[in-house]
Parts: C-alpha cells; sequence; structure tokens
C-alpha cells in the first residue's frame, strides 16, 4: 500500500471536507455563545441542534440534503419540545417518552435518510431528558435546539452550494477508485498463487462497492447536468459528466473481460501469458487511480503508466498461438484470451481518453451522450409516502420491529440510568439508540466496534490530560478529533468512536478541569449501552434471509431483461412496453421477446416507436458507445415542433432515433443490474453475520452471487458481438445464436419461478453447442464470410456457451432455494 497516495486521498476527499464542514458548523455556535456571551448552556443547546441537523449531512444531491436536514430539525424540535413539557413530572415523561421513541423509531419505513433523521431525533430527545422545565422554560429550549438545526442546514447549504463543482468532483473521483480497485480484483485471478474462490468472493465484494460509489455519483451528477450558457455548455461540468460516462464504460469493459479462469489458468499455467495479463491489469488499475487523484486535487494527472510492453507481449503470444493452429486445437481456450485481450486493450485506449481530457487545456464543448430531461430515469426518486407508516403497523413489517426493539431498549436504559448514580446517566440510552440498528447483523458489528473505540478513546484522553497540561493545546486537539471522528464515520466506525470519545471527554476536562471521573463513567456507560444494545437486537429478529427472497427474484430478473435488452439493442425485434423503460427495470416484469425463429438481423422493431427519450447514466463500453455532439444533439432550447416532427420523418431520423433507443435501453438495463447484484450482496453479506441458526442456503446463495456476475459479464462481453453479427451477410444461418439466447432467457424466466431443471437439460445443452459449433464451421467455409466476422462469430459462440452455463446454474441455485418472498 502506498501510504502517501491512500493519505493524500483521504485529505482531498468529500470526507475528511465533509468532517471539516461539520466540525467547524458544530462548534461555530458553542464558540461563539461561550466567548461573545458567556453562555455555556445557551451554546451547548444550540449545538445539540447543530449536532442533530449534521447527523442528515451526507454525501448527496443538495436540494434533497436540505429538505432533509430541515425535517430533521423541525421533527427535533417537536420531540424536544413534547420531551421537555413532560419532565415536570416522572410519570408524564415516561408516558411521553416510550410513544415518542416508538414513532421516531418507525419513521425508518420511509427509507433514504430516514434512518438518520430517526436518530437525529431520537438524539434530541435524549438530550433533553435529564433536565426540568417548566412549559415555557421546555418552549425556549427546544426553540434554540431549533435555531441551532436551521443554523446547520443553511451553513452546510450554503458551504455545499458554493464548492457544488467540488463535490461532484470527489463524487466521481470516489466512482474512479472503487473501479480501480474492481480492476485489480480481476487481476487477481491471473496470479496462480490466488485462490480462485477467495478471488470471487472479493471481486463480488468489489463490484458491489463499485456499483454503490456509481450510484453515488450518478445522484450527484446527473441532477447538475451541464447547461446551456451563451449558446455553449459549460465546460467543468461537460467534462465531469464525460468522465462519469468514461468511468462506467471502463467498469463495463472490465466486467466483460470476465471468462473461464479455471479453464484459462489449466491451459496456460505454464506460459507467461497470465504474468502479462495480471501486469497489464495493474498498471491499468494505477493509471486510473492517478486519474483519480488528479480529478480529487483538481490537477492535471501525471504521466501516463505504460503498458505498451505488456500489451505487445500478449499480442505475441496470441500470434504464437494462431500460427500453431490453436484456434483449431483448442477453440474455447483461444477465443477466452483472445476476447479478454480485445477488451483489455479497449479499456487501456479509454484511460487514455480520459487522461487526455483531463490534460487538455480546450474548454469541453462535447458530452460523450445526448442531454435529455429524460435522464431523471436513472436517478431515485425521493417523495415521502407518508401514508406507508400506518401500513407497516403490523409485526409482519421489519421497521415494526425495530422500533419496539429500540423502544424497549431506550426504556430500559432510562431506568438503568435513573438507578445508577452516574453524572450523565443519558449516555446509556444514547449509546443504546446509536448501536440498534434494523438489523442484527449491523448491531452485532457496531456493538463490538463501539466497546473497542470507546475504551481507546478514553485512554487516549487520560494520556493527554495527564501529560498535557496547556488547555490551547489541549483545545486544538479537541477540535482535531472533532474533524476526524465526521470524517471517518462513514467509512471507519472503530476509528469515528475514538476520536468522539477524545473529544467529548476533552469538552468535559476543558469545561471541568481536574475530573477524572467522567472518563470512568463513558466507559461504563458505554458498557451498559452495548450491553442492553446486544441484548434487545434479540427481541423480535427478523433475520435477514425473510428479505432476500425477493432480491433473488429481482437478480434473475434484472439479469433477464439485461440480456432481452441486449438482444433488442443488437436489431432483433422485441416487443417492450414503455413502462419497461425506467428505473424500476431491474423489478418490474419484462415484455416478452418476439419469435426466436425469425431473423436475426431483421429490419422491424417492435420497440422503434419508443422515441428517443430515456438516457443512460453510463456508457456502454468500446464499440457500443452511442456518443452525439453537443453541438447537434445537446441543445436544451425548446425545438421547433414542425420542424421536429419533419426530421423525424425522414429516414435518416429514423434510423438514428431507432439506435439511440436501442443504446438507451441497453444502458438502463445495464444499470438495473448491476443496482440488483448489489442489493442481494449486500444482504447476503449481512446474513453471513447473523448467527449461524439464522443462515439459508448459504452455499447456494453464493453461487447464485458468483453465477449471476459471470452471466452478467458474458452478456455484456456478448452484446456488441451481437450487434456486429446482426449486419453481417445472411448466407450463413444465425438462428442458433437466437436459439441459445431463446434458452438462457427460458431458463432465467423458469428460475425466477423457482422451477427445476428438466432431465433433459445436459443433452439439451450439448444439442445447443454442437449447434453454435457448426454454424461456425459453415462462416469458415464461406468465401462471403470475411475473416474478421468468423472470429467475432467464434467468440460469440464462446460467449453464448459460457451464458447458457451460467444460466443453467442459476437455475440449479435457484430451484433450490426456498426463502420467503416478502
Amino acid at each position: 500500500m502506498r501510504y502517501s497516495v491512500e493519505i493524500k486521498k483521504f485529505l482531498y476527499s468529500q470526507y475528511f471536507y465533509g468532517g471539516l464542514r461539520i466540525a467547524v458548523g458544530v462548534s461555530l455556535p458553542a464558540v461563539i455563545c461561550l466567548l461573545l456571551f458567556h453562555e455555556q448552556e445557551l451554546g451547548f443547546t444550540i449545538a445539540t441542534g447543530a449536532l442533530g441537523a449534521c447527523v442528515v449531512d451526507m454525501p448527496g444531491p443538495l436540494k434533497y440534503k436540505h429538505n432533509e436536514m430541515l425535517a430533521c430539525s423541525v421533527i427535533g424540535f417537536l420531540s424536544a419540545l413534547a420531551t421537555g413539557i413532560a419532565t415536570v413530572n416522572p410519570v408524564a415523561l415516561w408516558c411521553t417518552v416510550v410513544p415518542l421513541t416508538f414513532v421516531l423509531s418507525l419513521i425508518v419505513v420511509y427509507g433514504n435518510r430516514w434512518p438518520q433523521i430517526s436518530f437525529a431525533t431520537l438524539f434530541m430527545m435524549i438530550m433533553t431528558l435529564e433536565e426540568h422545565f417548566t412549559p415555557m422554560q421546555a418552549l425556549v429550549n427546544a426553540a434554540w435546539i431549533l435555531a441551532g438545526g436551521l443554523w446547520y442546514t443553511y451553513w452546510s447549504t450554503l458551504v455545499s452550494r458554493w464548492q457544488m463543482h467540488r463535490i461532484e468532483q470527489q463524487a466521481l473521483a470516489e466512482s474512479v477508485f472503487a473501479c480501480a480497485d474492481y480492476l485489480l480484483a480481476r487481476s487477481d485471478f491471473y496470479d496462480l498463487d490466488n485462490d480462485l474462490d477467495e478471488c470471487y468472493r472479493n471481486l463480488v465484494a468489489k463490484q458491489i462497492a463499485a456499483v454503490e460509489r456509481q450510484d453515488a455519483a450518478r445522484d450527484i451528477v446527473l441532477r447538475n447536468l451541464p447547461k446551456l450558457k451563451t449558446g455553449k455548455l459549460e465546460p467543468r461540468r461537460a467534462m465531469l459528466f464525460n468522465l462519469f460516462i468514461n468511468t462506467v464504460d471502463l467498469h463495463e469493459l472490465f466486467v466483460g473481460a470476465h471468462t473461464d479462469y479455471p479453464m484459462v489458468r489449466n491451459t496456460f499455467g505454464g506460459s507467461d501469458m497470465l504474468t502479462f495479463y495480471r501486469d497489464l491489469i495493474r498498471k491499468a488499475a494505477a493509471d486510473l487511480e492517478e486519474i483519480g487523484l488528479a480529478v480529487l486535487q483538481n490537477q492535471p494527472p501525471r504521466s501516463r503508466i505504460n503498458v505498451k510492453a505488456e500489451l505487445r507481449a500478449i499480442e505475441f503470444e496470441i500470434e504464437l498461438m494462431r500460427k500453431h493452429d490453436m484456434p483449431a486445437k483448442n477453440p474455447e481456450a483461444y477465443s477466452a484470451v483472445s476476447a479478454t485481450f480485445r477488451r483489455i486493450w479497449s479499456a487501456t485506449r479509454l484511460i487514455d481518453k480520459m487522461r487526455k481530457s483531463l490534460s487538455s487545456e480546450a474548454r469541453t464543448t462535447e458530452t460523450e451522450l445526448r442531454l435529455d430531461q429524460a435522464l431523471s430515469r436513472f436517478v431515485s426518486s425521493r417523495r415521502v409516502p407518508f401514508g406507508q407508516i400506518f401500513s407497516n403497523l403490523t409485526m409482519a413489517s421489519p421497521s415494526f420491529r425495530h422500533a419496539l426493539r429500540v423502544t424497549i431498549a431506550v426504556a430500559v436504559g432510562f431506568w438503568l440510568g435513573r438507578l445508577l448514580p452516574l453524572t450523565n446517566a443519558y449516555w446509556i440510552v444514547m449509546t443504546t439508540v446509536i448501536i440498534l440498528k434494523p438489523g442484527y447483523s449491523l448491531t452485532k458489528q457496531r456493538n463490538g466496534q463501539r466497546i473497542i473505540g470507546t475504551l481507546i478513546g478514553c485512554a487516549a484522553s487520560i494520556a493527554l490530560m495527564v501529560f498535557v497540561k496547556e488547555p490551547h493545546i489541549l483545545l486544538v486537539v479537541m477540535f482535531a478529533s472533532m474533524v476526524m471522528s465526521y470524517s471517518l464515520l462513514l467509512f471507519n466506525y472503530t476509528a469515528s468512536v475514538v476520536f468522539t470519545s477524545a473529544y467529548v471527554l476533552l469538552m468535559f476536562h476543558l469545561l471541568a478541569p481536574g475530573s477524572m471521573r467522567i472518563i470512568g463513567e463513558r466507559a461504563i456507560d458505554t458498557v451498559v449501552g452495548c450491553a442492553i444494545a446486544i441484548a434487545a437486537s434479540h427481541l423480535f429478529p427478523y433475520w435477514e434471509y425473510r428479505l432476500m427472497g425477493k432480491l433473488v427474484n429481482n437478480m434473475i430478473g434484472a439479469t433477464r431483461q439485461y440480456l432481452e435488452a441486449s438482444w433488442w439493442w443488437s436489431g432483433k425485434p422485441v416487443a417492450v412496453a414503455t413502462a419497461v423503460v425506467t428505473e424500476a427495470g431491474a423489478r418490474a416484469p419484462a415484455a416478452a421477446m418476439a419469435d426466436p425463429a425469425g431473423s436475426f438481423g431483421g429490419a422491424g422493431f417492435g420497440g422503434a416507436n419508443f422515441g428517443a427519450a430515456a438516457l443512460a447514466s453510463a456508457g456502454a463500453g468500446a464499440g457500443a458507445t452511442v456518443s452525439v455532439n453537443a453541438n447537434a444533439n445537446a441543445r436544451l432550447k425548446p425545438a421547433d415542433p414542425a420542424g421536429d416532427t419533419a426530421a423525424k420523418t425522414t429516414p435518416a431520423a429514423t434510423a438514428a432515433a431507432v439506435a439511440l433507443e436501442r443504446d438507451y435501453r441497453y444502458r438502463l438495463a445495464r444499470k438495473n443490474v448491476h443496482v440488483a447484484f448489489a442489493n442481494l450482496g449486500q444482504a447476503f453479506q449481512r446474513m453471513m453475520l447473523e448467527p449461524k441458526a439464522a443462515q439459508r442456503f448459504v452455499p447456494e446463495l453464493n453461487d447464485l452471487l458468483v453465477r449471476s456476475h459471470v452471466l452478467a459479464s458474458q452478456i455484456t462481453a456478448a452484446a456488441p458481438l451481437l450487434r456486429t453479427s446482426a449486419q453481417q451477410q445472411e448466407n450463413v444461418s444465425l438462428q442458433p445464436l437466437q436459439r441459445v439466447l431463446s434458452v438462457v432467457r427460458d431458463t432465467l424466466t423458469e428460475a425466477e419461478a423457482g422451477n427445476a431443471a428438466p432431465a433433459d437439460q445436459a443433452e439439451q445443452t450439448k444439442q445447443l453447442s454442437r449447434e453454435l459449433d457448426t454454424m461456425v464451421v459453415e462462416a469458415e467455409k464461406s468465401a462471403d464470410y470475411p475473416a474478421d466476422a468468423v472470429h467475432e462469430l467464434k467468440l460469440l459462440a464462446h460467449q453464448c456457451k459460457q451464458m447458457l452455463a451460467a444460466a443453467n446454474q442459476i437455475r440449479k441455485d435457484a430451484s433450490v432455494i426456498r426463502l420467503p418472498d416478502e
């Protein structure tokens, strides 16, 4: 690991910038109240509101973040007011806190940032528990908490708007880094010292991370599209838009570079070819990391990493194979390495393109894709269905069970806090609320991290208090700890807790010097709160497997739709409903495909009347990208209706619209399959942290994840080849391809239904493989079939065989898996 690079990545990242923004926004009101007005209590109260609002201040679109922080501040005000009024009487306090905790915990049903809003409002409620207010004092206290929340909301909004371009850069850089990590995971397959099963597990984890980062970048970039100013596109935003498209293009190229690794290892294990591939991919990953750093630092990238030696070495090895007639002796192995080489070569070209676009001093005037309002289809809606909370008032709802657990845990923690002789008994309740999450696995994970982090933080605080007597130094350390606490929160929770404990204890020490008791109480409160949380997590458990049945079907359905979109993109006529082309495509039922016996390169397109409205959020890879000149197609001003209609009636305009629509539908289906895969992968990871008794079908689900990724990779690799094959001469029948694709689609349909494979599946697979081989032989014998087209047809036949094998295994796994479909 290059520690200097990792430090740079952190210091320029959205996490550090966010931590600095939060630390200043939270501490500034308290400092002003303390230094200017000498109002310590008032500063603490305002900081409480700011602390609550900052919980929701996470990377994302500014518009929604503002609304979410505003909602958090208002709900927090109401919860603090209700709790403050109830403090006049212990019975009233209990009657208020218990139902209020339940309601505030139940709002997690709304998803998105509502779990953070739930915690933040519970935090504001808990901070009021230990006080004794009159109704007027309760109103004043809640008003100051609201003021703190509003202050932080508009402080964060102002800073974020000022740094909008910087935030986009940081989100894109994270996506680039995740893509580089995925490349490194790919390179491990070519190292014979690495276990293949471990390589697959690592690859699945990196794929999930890459999809998450792309989704986060998509959410920001596509909500802040380049706009026309004085007739030209905003150069900076156009450059970032293009960079995002290229990053997802690159990810797709390496996803499509998947091959039969056991066969490749067995065939070429004794040669240098695997070493060349490994080094080539690792160099490409390092080059991509440099590009990400350049984006983060807002600088041109450094000199490129040269990969010519590896490319030429692999090309030489492939040429030797050709001379030794390997395409005839071992066509499967030859197709595997040659197809991978083509994809990686295209990827290196795309990396060079990204580097040049960042290095160029010329202002960007073109976008990789047409800008269209239909981009909204590719970002998630954040509308809140408020009535949804009532439909979740049942034990069948995971959110309802979570709310019950939190309510019971808060009640027990509050009772113990009153019972034990502690200065800040509310810390027990706070620890419990922090640790308790809707899922058992995350609660268990946070519990251990919280205890370890708190103990280390307490020990570090004691050392600082003993050896550092200068208050100004302690103040600087406290602020630095505060910054690091919020910076590390999203990706290193244990370290974040260490710094949180340090800055809280240092703050109390500075306010009341000489008291070491508070440190011991902090440790005791944490241990007690953790014990309550872990005990409560076993109440009304809703194990992860109960949610995975739907995710499995979503994954299989999204893969089937991706296959259909790839087939239709190649020119195969498919009847498609407009409603399918939405972000929910991964979950919606797919339209039936046309008769596979029809002409593969037919001119009719059942979906051609869509209109080129939908626009994908990512590119389609080398040979598949439809780049559209901004000057010709990205004009955002309204077009003349009459002229527009006339243009659409021309054959050229119709053909362009059809081609664009095919590409858009393919891109959206690809995005959906990646999202569905990430959702299932995350659920599987959470299930593996649960007790053994709560884990179901672990081998089958693990294999399903691997096979689904393999199948999606094969579809990605086959898509441009399908498009090319559809344009070839029809003197060679391509119906075997159609039959294989139809069988793969039907197999996935049966897998969704959980139906077992027929007894003759193996024989059917062999027959289809023989038909593909016969098709290739006929193409080789045909004098009218170009040599390059024959080679591509061989690659396509190889990809189809791999798709068929993966689909069969998916059906086998799905027929065994029996999970609730809730």
